[in-house]
């Protein structure tokens, strides 16, 4: 079943350049999924939302992997920063997690401006992996004091929804049918669709297909957001291979030399795949250059146009 799941939605709905595809769309489809997420997870009523950020480069999905998050204006001045998360919950995105979110004050205010006008901004970081801890699927984060008291005119609100967790909420509930539209929304996300979730009918998800299969039938999107699935796959094994060595010898290094190896092994795959060559090219490349060619292959349509590409670059 999930091998068929998998051939069906060769792109899974988690991937973060269909999450984004999906929410930057100024149709009704989009503003009803970004409107909804919104209420469902800080009990907002939003008319209206605005995308600051639409755009969808494929410099962003290879290479220094970008995030593509999603930032939001509501009507009343408020932003928002929704973003899908596939590689972990770590100390390295906590932190990134942080700076995304005070990087928003940025937006509203510049220096000079009267602070007194500052509005509350909310993250929303939908997390395709389980926490180390068990507890709730959705998780809301603000700054407290000792005694649990939030901090008077607080603007940062963060949220986390472990979406691997909707199995543990399906038990809860007492059946997948018990599910709330927006769970059967991030069951979709976490696992794509399926017969039993297709035939609930629910707005979020039939949009959410939408989407999808909107997304298709642009093959050159498409092919980028499945080049990329490819591409992360690889990254994040060669990361836990290397990452498992280091901890065996106790190399503090280990992941950005897995981070490296990786993208190495991301693009012996992509030649493979695209052009169907297997040789030692790649290994002969510095970082930079790997990054380098991992965008450029997908508009190169042979294998020597992409090496004359990256040749002409360092002349």
């Amino acid at each position: 079943m999930k091998k068929e799941n998998e051939k069906k939605y060769p792109v899974p709905f988690h991937n973060d350049v269909f999450f984004k595809y999906m929410l930057i769309g100024e149709d009704a489809g989009s503003e009803l999924l970004r409107n909804r997420i919104i209420e469902e997870i800080y009990e907002l009523k939003v008319q209206t939302t605005r995308v600051l950020n639409p755009e969808l480069l494929p410099e962003a999905f290879f290479g220094k992997r970008v995030v593509l998050d999603v930032v939001l204006e509501d009507e009343a001045g408020h932003f928002y920063d929704l973003e899908m998360q596939v590689s972990g919950y770590t100390q390295e995105e906590q932190l990134r997690f942080q700076q995304y979110g005070y990087r928003l004050v940025g937006r509203q205010l510049k220096q000079g401006n009267d602070y007194t006008k500052l509005k509350p901004f909310y993250q929303i970081i939908f997390m395709n992996s389980m926490p180390k801890t068990g507890g709730r699927m959705i998780r809301h984060y603000k700054v407290k004091d000792e005694d649990n008291q939030e901090e008077p005119n607080g603007t940062l609100n963060r949220a986390i929804v472990f979406l691997p967790m909707i199995k543990q909420r399906i038990k809860e509930v007492g059946g997948i049918k018990h599910l709330t539209e927006f769970e059967t929304f991030c069951y979709v996300l976490a696992y794509n669709p399926d017969d039993a979730i297709l035939n609930m009918k629910r707005r979020m998800v039939d949009v959410a297909v939408e989407k999808y299969n909107e997304m298709k039938e642009d093959n050159q999107l498409f092919s980028w957001a499945e080049s990329a699935e490819f591409a992360e796959r690889a990254v994040q094994a060669n990361l836990r291979e290397q990452t498992a060595e280091a901890k065996r010898l106790g190399i503090k290094e280990g992941r950005r030399e897995g981070m490296e190896e990786g993208k190495k092994t991301s693009l012996k795959l992509l030649l493979q795949r695209k052009y169907g060559v297997e040789d030692t090219w790649v290994d002969t490349l510095t970082a930079q250059q790997v990054e380098d060619a991992l965008i450029r292959i997908l508009d190169c349509h042979t294998y020597d146009a992409l090496k004359a590409q990256l040749a002409d670059k360092n002349v």
